[in-house]
């Protein structure tokens, strides 16, 4: 059990569970002395599953987490409590709010969640061993089959496999003397879960667009590059927009190869430089013709270039893009050092330390990020390397990951020493197929209809040729 100052820390937790308790039972509340053991006893259980679950990175982020688990709780009891009473527990009285907490977070807070709503369940409904079976895999088979899905459709499979659960229990019960009491309509029972599915793909864009908490389903949509920060971005700054598509391509095969979401991943990478629609031609990848950083002083270009952070984040809050993807714009950059500049500024005679030439980060607090921030170093870093080859890639991966590792900028990300392995090498093997030398064709005499070259020899003879076509089409 926690210690009292954690608990104190918590105590927002309590009138949770307790008015989730109240609503299961209202308006047939058990005798005080049961109530009360009862609320201890979801106390202990909520701290002691549930707690650690939502404290884990990236839902200890955003308070909108906490508030989001707390809303479905208070608002699913609710529900679930009329459903139970007019439908009985063939109707899957809590498959709606556990579907729809898989969706939003991951598979282990809404198994935590679904232990939580059993128990609290069971403890209320008194059920015969049957029921109480029911209960509990029901609720696991939802959170566990509506976790990770990415297309609308597939909101499908998790109905489905609850209502065969519900299916096996109600032949179950036909065997067996206590059978389940509670049911009223198995007919419309077993066909609940499809109705709740339905119901939840409705609310689904309300609570991300309250909330900010998107689910994968979603994110999908939001990457599909017709988002107006997208298209904004390939407008003004076509260099940071192709930047972004190879880096995503990174980051999406990297948080795959590791477990992580590549989803998020790729959805971040696209907004990450988002900033850099103001004043596009400050950065390397716009640069065509002068660099306007050789007239600058170091500091002021440092401070232009921390401006695209900002920005960014100003950008996607205006367009209210998922938090995560708004953490990732910060993140991707933590607190390294402007090195060019910061070096610049020593050969000029300026006695100025590296922490004056510091993004502000924070760190990557998660591992999207983190995956992000390196695939950014590698990617830009190999724009640079002529004629590349197996070998080259390799080391310039290797040297790019060691670096920021080295400069500790991965330490709160939950990245390990294996996930970076795993890392390096999918960003190796992915930079090698988009990057290797195809065949040369051999060439073939073509008959010009276009001049681009500014050859006024050539530009004369293409115009003649031209003329002499038009005489003979006449």
């Amino acid at each position: 059990m926690a210690p009292i100052s954690d608990l104190a820390k918590r105590w927002y937790h309590f009138p949770i569970v307790l008015a989730s308790l109240f609503l299961i039972q209202f308006p047939n509340l058990h005798a005080p002395p049961r109530f009360l053991a009862e609320y201890v006893g979801l106390v202990v259980l909520w701290l002691a599953v549930v707690t650690p679950e939502l404290e884990r990175k990236p839902f200890s982020l955003h308070r909108a987490y906490p508030a989001l688990v707390f809303s479905i709780l208070l608002v699913g009891s609710f529900v679930s409590r009329m459903i139970l009473v007019r439908f009985g527990l063939l109707a899957s009285p809590f498959f709606a709010p556990i579907l729809l907490l898989a969706l939003l977070t991951d598979r282990k807070l809404a198994v935590s969640v679904a232990v939580f709503f059993s128990v609290m369940l069971i403890m209320s409904v008194e059920p015969t061993p049957i029921e109480f079976g029911l209960i509990l895999v029901s609720s696991i088979v939802t959170a566990v089959t509506g976790s990770g899905l990415k297309k609308r459709l597939q909101i499908i499979r998790p109905a489905f496999f609850t209502a065969l659960c519900n299916a096996l229990f109600l032949l179950l019960s036909l065997f067996s003397e206590e059978g389940l009491s509670f049911d009223r309509n198995p007919l419309f029972s077993l066909s609940a879960p499809f109705l709740f599915s339905v119901v939840d793909l409705g609310l689904l864009p309300f609570v991300e667009y309250a909330s900010l908490v998107y689910s994968d389903i979603d994110l999908v949509e939001l990457g599909n590059m017709n988002h107006p920060l997208i298209k904004l971005l390939s407008l003004r700054a076509p260099g940071t927009y192709y930047h972004s598509t190879i880096l995503a391509n990174l980051a999406e095969a990297a948080a795959e190869k590791i477990g992580a979401n590549p989803i998020l991943a790729r959805t971040a990478a696209y907004f990450h430089d988002i900033g850099k629609v103001k004043r596009p031609y400050f950065y390397t990848e716009n640069i065509q013709d002068r660099n306007p950083h050789d007239e600058l002083n170091p500091k002021l270009s440092h401070l232009i270039v921390l401006d695209h952070v900002k920005y960014g984040l100003e950008l996607a809050r205006r367009h209210r893009l998922p938090l995560l993807v708004q953490d990732v714009i910060p993140q991707h950059h933590g607190t390294r050092v402007q090195k060019y500049f910061y070096h610049k500024a020593r050969e000029m005679g300026e006695n100025l330390s590296e922490d004056e030439f510091r993004y502000t980060g924070p760190k990557p607090q998660f591992k999207e990020a983190g995956i992000i921030m390196l695939a950014d170093s590698v990617e830009a870093a190999f724009r640079s390397v002529k004629n590349p080859s197996a070998g080259r890639i390799k080391s310039l991966v290797e040297e790019i990951v060691s670096g920021i590792y080295n400069e500790r900028e991965l330490d709160e990300s939950g990245l390990t020493l294996k996930d970076l392995e795993a890392i390096a090498n999918e960003f190796a093997k992915v930079l090698l197929n988009m990057f290797k030398s195809r065949i040369e064709y051999p060439k073939e005499e073509i008959k010009r209809v276009i001049v681009l070259a500014e050859n006024p020899d050539s530009k004369s003879n293409e115009t003649q040729g031209s003329d002499q076509e038009n005489t003979k089409d006449r």
